[in-house]
């Protein structure tokens, strides 16, 4: 099954034409006429047109040029040139089999009768702009490659040093560290480059996205860097072939000590991976949730002044672009926190327009997407009678609870086998939980969070034979407290 996110990448390719001729010519060693020299590549098999340009690139404009092989000019993204299928050299619209647009036009003053030939004035030809981005990497690409580049340096360092909680990591400024930033002036203008890009991507994907595994999901975060970065160094780093694909699965920030550092590091893999990592919306990428819970002070504190209420501004924005699920490998469902009483389809959630603020969240026809955020699953083996069902929810007067009939209802209804949802830490917990006649796995990676004593887990998701049967993995960072 082709997912979503790729249909944005299709390559737009002319269709194969019968080319007998041409192909028996190549057999047979004939070398092409000069008089259909251009529609056909210097070893003899025809050209097609071709275009690519992935639709996050339009914002960004960070793919690079190609060279014509024949004029050697430059063949800007996106636009549509020629090349061999064998081959695979580009020829420009110019040099290949394209049609001609002459700069002359004869010009006839109906009056006089005379007719001049003049020059095409530039007025009428439109152009593409391009931007300095074209030249040189966008801003954003820069400071998300910085990011990058630093994290992977962090990763065998954090390994070697002494396993401590999160709150207790004496990293020193990882913030400046990670941007290569000298100071907090600096770090608020590469952070705002960093963010305005990775809202362009995500504005350009669905509200409900789509990837192959193998891939790995990772749950709750709440600014415990030094968790994540131990993660990825024990289970794969994102981009390499021990993590090809990821979806984090909401709650990036509030409580822990390295907020700010943790969402931009997730909006640098987001602007490098855009269609192999995917972040998901939790129901603390909110600004009412934001402002509470210590994401909003700890913006100000990093960046004084006018900076941090403009970094702030930013992620506030962008946040109101994730979107609420992920489809993993066409039978795994990603979502924050539930499915509510599970009376929708996927196609309502890919349906949905944003930005959405909270007060958009809270209006009643958006009532399937505050549960996806903010909705429980009850426990089968709960002490309590009411595990069928719907309940409500001491979350909130919307939320509500429910039970593994739901579940098992939802999924049977959407083509689904399992739903993967994250948003509870459980004290004492191995950071995963299966319930719902393992329908639903509950996934959380911030280890002893809030006191909580919990191990932090993510899941591989992968193929377990040729059939297609998908097999879940869990793979768990041990906690501190159980040391």
């Amino acid at each position: 099954m082709q997912s979503m996110a790729c249909k944005i990448y299709e390559d737009v390719l002319e269709d194969e034409v019968d080319w007998d001729e041409a192909t028996r010519r190549v057999e047979e060693g004939v070398k092409p006429s000069s008089s259909n020299h251009r529609a056909l590549c210097e070893c003899g098999r025809p050209l097609h047109r071709f275009a690519r340009l992935p639709t996050y690139q339009t914002f960004l404009m960070c793919s690079p040029t190609k060279e014509c092989s024949r004029c050697e000019g430059d063949i800007l993204p996106g636009e549509m040139h020629f090349v061999c299928a064998q081959c695979q050299i580009p020829v420009c619209k110019d040099c290949g089999p394209s049609v001609y647009i002459h700069r002359e036009y004869d010009y006839l003053d109906y009056e006089t009768g005379e007719v001049q030939v003049q020059e095409v004035p530039k007025r009428v030809i439109h152009e593409r702009r391009t931007r300095s981005a074209l030249d040189a990497e966008a801003a954003c690409t820069k400071a998300a490659r910085q990011v990058y580049s630093e994290l992977q340096k962090l990763a065998p360092e954090v390994a070697q040093e002494e396993d401590v909680e999160h709150s207790r990591w004496d990293s020193g400024n990882v913030l400046l560290r990670l941007l290569g930033a000298e100071s907090e002036a600096e770090a608020a203008q590469s952070a705002l480059a960093l963010i305005d890009g990775c809202q362009h991507v995500l504005a350009a994907q669905p509200s409900l996205t789509e990837v192959e595994v193998p891939c790995k999901i990772f749950g709750d975060i709440h600014g415990q860097l030094r968790d994540l970065i131990l993660l990825f160094h024990s289970f794969g780093m994102p981009g390499t072939q021990d993590c090809p694909r990821c979806v984090f699965n909401g709650d990036f920030v509030d409580r822990g000590k390295h907020q700010v550092e943790t969402a931009l590091v997730l909006f640098a893999l987001k602007v490098l991976f855009p269609t192999q990592v995917f972040l998901n919306r939790g129901n603390h990428e909110d600004s009412t949730m934001n402002e509470k819970y210590g994401f909003q002070k700890v913006i100000l504190q990093a960046f004084p002044g006018e900076a941090g209420h403009r970094v702030y501004a930013a992620f506030s924005r962008a946040f109101q672009y994730l979107p609420f699920a992920c489809l993993v490998g066409g039978k795994v469902l990603a979502l924050h926190g539930g499915i509510g009483d599970g009376k929708w389809k996927l196609d309502d959630v890919r349906k949905v327009q944003r930005p959405l603020n909270h007060n958009q969240l809270q209006a009643p026809e958006n009532r399937v997407l505050w549960n996806i955020l903010w909705s429980d699953p009850i426990e089968d083996d709960c002490a309590v009678s009411k595990v069928f069902g719907v309940h409500a929810s001491a979350r909130s007067k919307i939320a509500v609870r429910f039970g593994w009939n739901v579940t098992q209802d939802f999924c049977v209804r959407n083509g689904l086998d399992l739903v993967v949802r994250s948003h509870q830490s459980k004290k004492w917990g191995l950071g995963f939980d299966v319930m719902h006649n393992e329908s639903l796995v509950r996934v959380f990676s911030a280890r002893d969070y809030e006191g909580n004593h919990n191990d932090g887990a993510v899941l591989q998701v992968e193929n377990e034979d040729d059939s297609g049967h998908l097999g879940v993995r869990p793979q768990v960072l041990r906690s501190l407290s159980s040391a």
